[in-house]
């Protein structure tokens, strides 16, 4: 009714005005330009949205708080986008000008173009670390090896891109890698073939039951009221090795969210929590 000519929200926001059949194709005309942040952007969300405002320029924003929010940026292309996604998932583009990144190892050094290691950025954005919390703010904020200025640690997984003119692709965070059985496992390949496979916006694994090195298995979480579990845990067995597979699948009507708008995964984790603890 307003005839906004500018949006910025996280992609949740988008994701639960599509459950709303708000997103109905030119429904928002008067739209040009749509930033999103905060989270990272499925590429479902971003194809639904461009139908529903066909005049707007959408672009994915990055960047942590410690960076000031937002310092790469990725616009999205309709006839090229699709085939830099991963994951189902947004690039994060290209940082800010003034802006530096690294793709690290353990070690902090830099992976050579094309692998993948964790997000390290500088730059006039920077913050200067936590307040009265030395102890963090050493280790977060770095000096790789060979170089002279302070670093921040994302804790983000990304691809190091092949060529200056590639995005940075976002893989997730570092710490939803872990170990199930022995073998490392990266949570979002697992949710992207969970978004695919039931058809739903959102979808989080978890590792469960957690044990010393990691997890015994995998639990899943799906945005919707109801769905035929047992059935898409036979698609998933077709598409993911043995190690990779959920044992479980639990609907919600929606996801529960932090104070950042972000989905709570420790949330999740509690309710597994108090499950476990019902059926001891």
């Amino acid at each position: 009714d307003a005839k906004l000519s500018i949006w910025f929200s996280v992609p949740s926001t988008a994701i639960l005005m599509n459950r709303l059949h708000m997103l109905k194709p030119g429904h928002f005309p008067h739209l040009r330009l749509s930033l999103f942040c905060g989270e990272a952007l499925p590429m479902e969300v971003v194809q639904m949205w461009e139908h529903a405002c066909p005049n707007s320029v959408i672009e994915n924003l990055y960047g942590p708080t410690e960076l000031t929010i937002a310092c790469t940026l990725y616009r999205w292309d309709a006839n090229t986008s699709l085939k830099e996604c991963e994951l189902g998932v947004v690039p994060i583009g290209h940082p800010y000008p003034g802006m530096k990144v690294l793709v690290v190892d353990a070690d902090l050094h830099e992976v050579n173009p094309g692998e993948t290691g964790e997000l390290l950025m500088t730059g006039p954005q920077l913050t200067a670390g936590y307040w009265q919390a030395p102890e963090l703010t050493e280790k977060a904020f770095v000096t790789p090896p060979g170089y002279s200025e302070i670093f921040y640690r994302t804790g983000d997984r990304v691809r190091r891109p092949a060529t200056e003119s590639k995005p940075l692709v976002y893989l997730g965070r570092m710490d939803n890698q872990i170990k199930i059985q022995g073998y490392r496992v990266e949570l979002g390949e697992v949710e992207a073939v969970l978004r695919e496979a039931a058809g739903v916006e959102q979808a989080i694994a978890i590792g469960w039951p957690v044990t010393p090195s990691g997890a015994d298995g995998l639990v899943a979480f799906l945005a919707i009221s109801s769905l035929d579990t047992e059935r898409l845990l036979l698609a998933l067995r077709k598409r993911l090795p043995p190690y990779m597979h959920v044992r479980e699948v639990r609907c919600l009507p929606e996801m529960p969210l932090n104070s950042n708008g972000k989905v709570d995964r420790q949330a999740l984790r509690q309710l597994l929590e108090l499950s476990s603890g019902s059926r001891n």
